[in-house]
């Protein structure tokens, strides 16, 4: 067969055949079934579990209808009954050889697919996070004072995911979330996000529509769907608390996503540690006491010890927390 384009390489029994295989990793074996040490049939298993595209031909002066069809369960190309002329052999094994070149072109052909569609998925998947940034500045851009507030309010429920052992899949939720919570202060008027005394009641009461405002924004954008969870749900109750006495539906604990106590939490958390129009930043035991007193009655238990647990990593530096988280994942999309 050497001057038809094929490499012969013969072995007198099974386990110099496989020593052979392990040795050539030849495209076709061909295999008697009777042979001592190891029978053909048992070779084409052994073959097919290591190298399942690899091409045997199995040939018996003394096989069975059993054996055939044993033989082509297990992956045989083909089976010769002795005795067999050369030309038979050879075209045998010429067209087991084209079918070893369409399975490696087919798998060349599925390995470019797949990777085109990585590159795909991972140019959309950027696409998506550069909108849903592009959409939480719109309110920083009117309420300059808490410019990177909904990035911060992001890193830290991350963070405090991470520490409750959520997916990878979760965590993006709670991303996205983090980044769009407050974006219905776009419908809230500027004089109040900058304003530099306390609202007043009615003020207030206007302020606190921010989350059914996000709600309105955020809820039949169709590419927040594609995290498989509603992001707007979990946006509008990021100021509920356990014992109903947030806004703006008064709900409870058990009527409350897990990631909107998440968001709850670190929204407090960044709040608290800025500056705002009306008050200089709050120190950190400070911060530390509030979600500590609301603890199992404000805010989840888990999430304010996982908070804490975080904070107290970091030094009690608030600064020190957010390069922290930043560094820990908050870069990853």
């Amino acid at each position: 067969m050497k001057e038809r384009g094929f490499d012969v390489h013969p072995a007198s029994d099974g386990e110099q055949g496989m020593e052979l295989f392990e040795r050539e990793a030849p495209r076709i074996i061909l295999t008697d079934i009777n042979m001592p040490e190891m029978s053909g049939i048992e070779i084409l298993e052994t073959i097919k579990e290591v190298s399942p595209i690899t091409q045997v031909i199995v040939f018996s002066g003394v096989g069975t209808t059993r054996d055939v069809i044993k033989a082509l369960r297990l992956g045989a190309c083909d089976y010769l009954t002795k005795p067999f002329n050369s030309e038979l052999l050879i075209h045998t094994v010429g067209r087991c050889a084209d079918r070893h070149e369409l399975i490696l072109e087919r798998i060349a052909r599925e390995e470019t697919l797949e990777e085109e569609v990585k590159e795909r998925t991972a140019a959309l998947t950027n696409t998506f996070y550069e909108t849903v940034k592009a959409l939480g500045l719109l309110t920083e851009k009117r309420d300059p004072y808490t410019a990177g507030h909904q990035y911060r309010v992001a890193l830290l429920g991350m963070g405090i995911g991470r520490k409750l052992g959520l997916m990878q899949e979760e965590l993006e939720v709670i991303h996205v979330a983090g980044l769009l919570h407050d974006i219905g202060k776009a419908a809230v008027p500027v004089e109040l996000l900058a304003k530099p005394s306390r609202l007043t009641v009615p003020e207030a009461e206007l302020m606190k529509a921010h989350p059914e405002a996000s709600y309105d924004i955020i809820k039949d954008i169709p590419f927040v769907e594609s995290l498989g969870k509603d992001v707007s749900v979990i946006v509008v109750q990021h100021h509920e608390r356990l014992d109903g006495t947030g806004y703006p539906r008064g709900l409870k604990s058990d009527e409350l996503e897990s990631e909107s106590k998440i968001l709850g939490v670190s929204d407090v958390v960044e709040a608290m540690s800025s500056h705002r129009p009306y008050r200089a930043a709050l120190d950190i035991a400070t911060t530390k006491a509030e979600i500590a007193s609301g603890s199992g009655s404000l805010y989840s238990p888990e999430c304010v010890s996982a908070c804490l647990q975080l904070i107290e990593e970091n030094k009690d530096d608030t600064q020190r927390l957010f390069e922290s988280l930043a560094k820990d994942g908050g870069n990853s999309y």
